[in-house]
């Protein structure tokens, strides 16, 4: 049995933002080209489903699955000045939310122990009832509410370490004490939220993390980020299943951030995120492709997580990295969050 699966499929390529659009077929071709040659008995390529219609409404309006639907008919649709459809866009937004839940079956059914699904349009800036940021559907939310309400977990943890904040995930699980939302990012950036003062409402107070991290930050402030807050509330919340957004645009590379993440950073954010998997749900961990606009960036920081997924570099556990740089902002969140975990 292959330890890692990556779900994916040229059908995501049909999708197209427009001549120009950071968002563009190139990013997924090369990843899928790096996946298919690691392609063994350690990694099996899986195609994805199509999502059904009342599993993305399980996170958006059903007039508004409607209205993404509608831009079939045109060859270029702007739903803002940053987020177009083309004709093909909407099949591939859905086969994007089913490749999250392909990706899902495939870890919960026990053919492999994680997954990590190469899936455009990314998804987490896409409200219920809005698209935005390049984003149609919310595949990783999506994923989540199925294994809530679906399935019947009662602690699912979503991880986003994309540059941007994702609000589109954070709203929709923002008064949800089932889905634990921790995102770490660069702050203040698009899309203007993700303060370390945006805790949850209601029964879901306390269930969203953010790192509001400067521009110029890197490797060790990430991981003494991880080390110090993620890792513990993760530990506190106990996950029955982890998701991840996986953006790569905090890569000092990307042209449309200003963090300075390298591969090992990436690699080192996936080390924690496996083993706190293995300890806490049986290695239950699914991490979905947001955004990376530099190819070489791109490619290079997703073959490191998928060497991690599949234990290439080794069993050795991670060690704690501490940054000067990070530490006040650390101080902030557990003065914020001791309120509601046990940072240890």
């Amino acid at each position: 049995m292959a330890r890692t699966a990556v779900v994916t499929d040229r059908r995501y390529l049909r999708h197209f933002a427009g001549r120009g659009h950071p968002e563009r077929p190139e990013r997924l071709s090369a990843m899928i080209d790096m996946a298919e040659a690691m392609a063994g008995s350690e990694v099996a390529l899986i195609a994805p489903r199509a999502a059904e219609r009342d599993e993305i409404a399980l996170c958006h309006d059903p007039a508004f699955i409607e209205e993404v639907e509608r831009t079939r008919q045109f060859d270029r649709f702007a739903f803002d000045a940053d987020t177009y459809t083309s004709r093909d866009s909407f099949d591939a937004a859905v086969l994007a939310a089913g490749g999250v839940l392909t990706a899902i079956e495939a870890v919960l059914a026990g053919e492999v122990e994680n997954a990590f699904a190469l899936v455009r349009p990314p998804g987490h800036h896409a409200l219920a009832a809005r698209a935005m940021g390049f984003c149609l559907f919310n595949n990783v939310a999506i994923g989540a509410a199925w294994l809530a309400r679906r399935r019947g977990l009662s602690r699912v943890a979503i991880v986003d370490w994309d540059v941007h904040h994702g609000n589109g995930t954070q709203e929709i699980f923002y008064d949800s004490s089932q889905v634990l939302y921790l995102s770490a990012h660069q702050f203040p950036y698009y899309p203007g939220t993700g303060s370390l003062y945006e805790v949850g409402v209601g029964a879901g107070t306390g269930f969203t993390v953010n790192l509001a991290m400067p521009a110029g930050f890197g490797d060790a402030e990430y991981l003494h980020g991880f080390d110090a807050v993620f890792m513990p509330v993760l530990r506190s919340f106990k996950p029955e299943f982890i998701l991840v957004s996986a953006g790569f645009d905090c890569h000092f590379r990307d042209p449309l951030g200003a963090m300075e993440v390298s591969e090992q950073g990436f690699a080192g954010m996936a080390r924690r995120l496996r083993e706190l998997a293995a300890e806490s749900c049986g290695g239950r961990l699914v991490l979905v492709l947001e955004g990376g606009y530099d190819l070489q960036a791109l490619v290079a920081s997703g073959r490191a997580v998928l060497d991690e997924l599949r234990g290439e570099v080794g069993e050795s556990p991670s060690h704690p990295v501490q940054s000067k740089l990070m530490a006040p902002l650390v101080e902030q969140a557990w003065r914020v969050m001791r309120n509601f975990w046990s940072l240890g």
